[in-house]
């Protein structure tokens, strides 16, 4: 999993992170037991992905709902907070 730079002072500045999990909710379960916080950030109190929020599975924009969002052994997820201006 990779890690944006907004998010890297809950993983003490690791830019990536190894973990097994069946599909993106889980992942973010076992990034929370790691590192407590950081799932606050990317999901709601309902596990609903935030809407500033995108997460990548190998490029691939999740718009589906994060459990049904599959994992295979290799997968490579990337979390990216959405950038606003004006």
């Amino acid at each position: 999993m990779r890690i944006p730079p907004a998010l890297r002072s809950y993983t003490d500045g690791q830019d990536e992170v190894v973990l097994e999990a069946s599909n993106v909710a889980a992942m973010l379960r076992a990034l929370d037991a790691n590192f407590p916080g950081i799932r606050d950030r990317v999901v709601d109190e309902a596990g609903r992905r935030r809407p500033y929020v995108n997460v990548f599975v190998n490029e691939e924009l999740i718009g589906a709902s994060l459990p049904e969002a599959k994992l295979n052994p290799g997968d490579v997820v990337h979390i990216l907070p959405s950038v606003a201006g004006g």
